[in-house]
C-alpha cells in the first residue's frame, strides 16, 4: 500500500491568508462586476510592473527587508499614482467609479508582493509572471465576490457597454426580491465571510479525497 506523504497531499493554503488581507482593502469596489474588473486590471498592472522594477532594483544598495519595504512602497505609489493619472485622461468613466478606492491598489500590491510568501526578488521575467500570476488569483477572487454580491444584491451583472449591449444583465426572478444587504456597506465582507467560511467547509473534504491511499498492485 503506497501513502502518500502529508505535504504533498495536503493543499498549499501558504498564500491564502494573504489573498484575504489583500481582499478586505477591494472590498468596497465590488457593488458592481464592472468596477471589481476596473480595480483588478489595475492590480495587476501594478503589482506586475512592481515586481519587475523591484527585480530589477535588487541589486542596488542594501538589500534587507526594511529597504526592500520602503522600495516597494515608492515603486507602488508611483505607479498607482500614474495609473489614476492614466484613468482620468483615458477612462473617467472608470476613474469616477472606483474613486477615492482606486489609492488602494499600492496597499492591495504591498500585501500581495511584500508581504507574501516567495516575493524575494527574482530574475526580472520570472518576477514579472510572479507579479502577473498574484494578480490574476486576487482577480479572480475579487470579481468572482462582485459577481455573487451583486447578483444576489442587485439582481444585476454590470458589464462594459459594448454597442446595443447596455452592459446590464437583469436577473430575473431575483431583481424583484434582491437580498438588500449584499448590497449595503458591509455586504462586502458578509459575502467574503460566507465564500471563506464556504471555502473552509470544502477544502477539508477534497484533502481528504486526495491523500486517500493508493493500493499498490
Amino acid at each position: 500500500m503506497k501513502v502518500p506523504s502529508p505535504s504533498a497531499a495536503a493543499p498549499d493554503a501558504t498564500l491564502l491568508p494573504v489573498l484575504f488581507l489583500g481582499l478586505c482593502p477591494a472590498i468596497a469596489v465590488t457593488a458592481r462586476v464592472v468596477d471589481a474588473v476596473w480595480m483588478s486590471a489595475g492590480v495587476i498592472l501594478v503589482l506586475a510592473l512592481s515586481g519587475l522594477a523591484m527585480s530589477l532594483l535588487s541589486g542596488q544598495g542594501d538589500s534587507g527587508p526594511t529597504v526592500r519595504w520602503l522600495r516597494a512602497l515608492v515603486i507602488t505609489a508611483l505607479l498607482t499614482a500614474s495609473l489614476e493619472a492614466a484613468l482620468v485622461a483615458f477612462a473617467p468613466v472608470a476613474s469616477a467609479a472606483l474613486g477615492i478606492y482606486a489609492p488602494l491598489i499600492a496597499v492591495n500590491c504591498l500585501v500581495l508582493g511584500v508581504v507574501s510568501p516567495g516575493s524575494l526578488p527574482a530574475s526580472p521575467p520570472r518576477s514579472l509572471l510572479a507579479g502577473l500570476a498574484r494578480g490574476a488569483q486576487f482577480a479572480v477572487a475579487l470579481v468572482f465576490i462582485a459577481l455573487i454580491r451583486e447578483a444576489l444584491g442587485a439582481g444585476t451583472i454590470t458589464l462594459f457597454r459594448i454597442g446595443a449591449f447596455t452592459g446590464t444583465i437583469v436577473i430575473t426572478g431575483i431583481i424583484e426580491r434582491p437580498a438588500r444587504a449584499l448590497g449595503a456597506a458591509g455586504g462586502g465582507l458578509l459575502c467574503l465571510g460566507y465564500l471563506a467560511g464556504a471555502f473552509r467547509a470544502v477544502a477539508p473534504r477534497a484533502g481528504v479525497k486526495s491523500s486517500s491511499p493508493e493500493k499498490a498492485e
